[in-house]
């Protein structure tokens, strides 16, 4: 039960960072809004988690940008 619950914490989490990452300026709020509410609810070991998944996302997408613009 409550590594699912974990698991639904994370992937909140990620919905919001995705937001941030957002063009829409709204979309961008509601993510910041929405990430710091929900990291002010979060034990370490689950926000360390969704920070390592979003460096890993980060960092697929510059090299995928990077790849793209050179083609």
């Amino acid at each position: 039960m409550q590594a699912t619950y974990l698991k639904q914490q994370q992937a909140e989490l990620l919905a919001f960072i995705f937001a941030l990452c957002s063009d829409d300026p709204n979309q961008k709020l509601i993510g910041e809004l929405g990430a710091f509410e929900l990291m002010k609810e979060l034990n370490e070991s689950v926000l360390n988690h969704a920070v390592d998944c979003y460096s890993i996302l980060k960092s697929k997408t510059e090299t995928y940008t990077k790849e793209a613009i050179n083609d």
